[in-house]
Formats: C-alpha cells, structure tokens, sequence
C-alpha cells in the first residue's frame, strides 16, 4: 500500500466525536486531514469546492443530513465511511456505494479496517481506470454557439463565477457553465492547482507566491496584467510544496 497521503474530510457535529476522528485521523500516516464540517450545508460546499479521497460521515447533522449529502455526492474516485450511533441506515448507505458503515462507538482497530478498505478501493482504481487527462493536451469547453479546445499551455488561471467558470487564457476569457470542481478533474493535477475555493491557477504562470503580515498568502501572475489572486489559507501549504518551496 503507497504511504502518501490521501485526503479526507471529517463531517461530525458533535464535538468529542469531531475530535476523536480527528485523534484517528491523525494517527494513519496515509492520510492527511483536509477538511472538517460540522452541519451538511458546509459539507455539501467543502465538497463542492474540492476532491477528498476518503469521508468519513455522521447522518444526523445539522441542515442536511448525511444520507442525502451521500446521494448527491456520491462519485468515483470519493469513497464515503458512514460513522453514525444507528444501524438503521445501513442498508441504503451501501445501496449508495458507500464504502463501510461504522456504528458508535468503535475503536480505532475498527476504524483502520474501514481506512485500509478505502484505500485499497482508491488503489485499484488508479490501476485499472486510465488516466484521462494523461494524453490529452487542452481542455474542451462548450458555449452556447460553439465548442472550444484550449490548450494547457494557454490557460493561466480560471475563477469560479457563480454556477458558471471563467477559464483566464493568454488571447481571451471564456466562460463554461461548469462549476469549478469539475474543470479541476479535467486538468492534470501536476500543472494546476487549486489555490482558493474560488481559483485554480496553472503552476507555470506564478511568479512570486506573497505572505501578508495579516496572515494571508497572495500569488502574482506573470502575464501581461500580472494579476494577483489570492491563496486560501486550506491551500498555501500544497501551493508551496508544488512550488518546492
């Protein structure tokens, strides 16, 4: 089993079993804790903002609840660990893919099974889907009018525009009715990166990466306008490692 780590998200409204998922989180050198939600409205934009490998789940929170995030989360290469004091659920949450069901309260011996599940799924699927992105050289958009191929190399940053994306080019700006997420899956993972719930920027278009004394990070394009966007604080870590900094 690679040792890298694999992102997870924790959605938990309960506060001691908020910690305690974090404490077992913390204790698997695969994974890297990425995110925590604690109502299903917040899950449900963490989600929509960026990839998580593993989630691992309550169903009664706040908003929404956790059988309905699965519902219309549920996609491939995101494996969900339902965590919940009722069995009640069972049944539907594997009927939705999920990937185990852990009943409150279970010991960390338990939660290593359900870590170990997920990461042999997320294994396999690396090995036996291929890589989409791999051979392909632009990314293909759709207008109302027309269907444009924009190359990687052309493409500096993209924003998130509502419900729609502006992807940011050397000649023009063009905009997709996609959200964000989903222009990251199309785009390989060693050129761009997110850097801010609202941008992904291709790497080799930054110039200088900006610490604020008020604590927050800014990155300066070196394009024409050189443009400034600014760095989540979730991001500036991957941003620097990707900039070996």
């Amino acid at each position: 089993m690679e040792s890298a780590p694999y992102s997870v998200l924790i959605i938990e409204d309960e506060y001691p079993a908020r910690m305690l998922m974090m404490d077992y989180v913390m204790n698997c050198p695969e994974l890297k804790l990425a995110g925590i939600a604690e109502s299903g409205d917040k899950a449900n934009s963490l989600l929509t903002e960026k990839k998580f490998d593993i989630v691992f789940m309550d169903i009664n929170l706040p908003v929404i609840n956790g059988m309905d995030i699965l519902r219309s989360n549920r996609s491939q290469g995101t494996y969900f660990v339902i965590t919940t004091a009722y069995s009640e659920h069972a049944v539907e949450a594997f009927d939705l893919d999920a990937t185990d069901y852990l009943l409150k309260p279970f010991s960390f011996e338990r939660f290593r099974k359900s870590v170990e599940k997920a990461l042999r799924f997320l294994q396999e699927s690396k090995q036996t889907i291929p890589d989409e992105n791999k051979n392909q050289i632009h990314l293909k958009i759709q207008s109302d009018s027309a269907v444009f191929l924009l190359p990687f190399p052309d493409i500096q940053f993209i924003s998130a525009n509502n419900k729609s994306c502006v992807i940011h080019t050397t000649q023009k700006d063009y905009e997709t009715p996609k959200l964000l997420k989903e222009i990251e899956e199309k785009l390989p993972n060693s050129q761009f990166i997110r850097i801010h719930k609202g941008f992904l920027v291709n790497l080799s278009y930054v110039a200088s990466l900006r610490y604020d004394k008020g604590g927050s990070y800014t990155i300066q394009l070196k394009n024409e306008d050189e443009t400034t966007l600014p760095v989540g604080r979730s991001y500036a870590q991957s941003l620097k490692e990707a900039l070996k900094l």
